[in-house]
């Protein structure tokens, strides 16, 4: 399995509020992208807190194989870490972000998620959406109120209906069995404001070595409109693990 991120502040923010994990270990890999909302009242906080309670909770399981409960244990305890940190001091007081994180082996993968960053899978070229953005847009999307190729353009896309530091918790879970050579990429919604999906599955056609850092920089290049995060996995080949294709 191979590995890579970058993150990056963008061309318009002063400061990064995004906080990622990739945790290689001996049967997989942990990943986890967050972005912090809240903007003055420190998002990259909660967004630090978030990542770092992923960490210490799913450390403990890595000898088992991915699964989703232990995902949304991590998401429930950084969404109660982040209410406490809240009433520490005022300049926290509105902080939250949003959370998607993985654990895969070679052969499966689990992931939870709530708020509007995002888990693709690309297979053989084809690059899918695995999550559901928590959005107002998305929302009237499911509603059947727009069309979902308006909610790319819709005023409402990035206002949020669910994120850690919300007072009530609920995430979407999941498992999908994972293909050689498929790649697992987390990212903020720092890349998907600009470059869009054909856009993103055209950068990384160009190879996974250096894959996170590329779709950062093409973002920057397309006007790096908020802060940049992405971490990505990919599965061993047939051909590199012996295997006839």
């Amino acid at each position: 399995m191979e590995f890579s991120a970058a993150s990056d502040s963008g061309k318009v923010r002063t400061h990064n509020e995004d906080s990622f994990a990739l945790v290689p270990f001996s049967t997989g890999v942990l990943l986890a992208v967050a972005d912090g909302v809240g903007g003055s009242q420190a998002g990259e906080v909660a967004s630090a807190i978030a990542t770092r309670t992923f960490r210490e909770r799913l450390l403990r399981h890595q000898q088992q194989p991915p699964q989703t409960a232990p995902l949304r244990d991590a998401l429930e305890m950084a969404n109660e870490r982040i209410l406490a940190a809240r009433q520490e001091s005022s300049r926290q007081a509105g902080m939250g972000t949003t959370m998607t994180c993985a654990w895969l082996s070679e052969e499966l993968l689990a992931y939870a998620h709530v708020g509007d960053s995002r888990l693709y899978l690309m297979r053989e070229g084809k690059l899918t959406c695995i999550t559901h953005d928590h959005s107002v847009a998305q929302e009237l999307v499911r509603q059947g109120s727009i069309p979902a190729a308006e909610a790319e353009r819709h005023p409402q896309r990035h206002v949020l209906t669910r994120w850690l530091g919300f007072e009530t918790f609920d995430c979407d879970e999941g498992t999908l069995a994972l293909e050689p050579g498929d790649v697992v990429l987390l990212c903020t919604d720092g890349l998907v404001s600009a470059l869009s999906e054909s856009e993103i599955a055209r950068e990384m056609g160009d190879g996974f070595a250096g894959v996170a850092l590329r779709l950062v920089e093409a973002a920057n290049r397309a006007g790096g409109p908020d802060n940049i995060t992405v971490v990505a996995a990919r599965t061993t080949a047939s051909d590199e693990r012996g295997e006839q294709p």
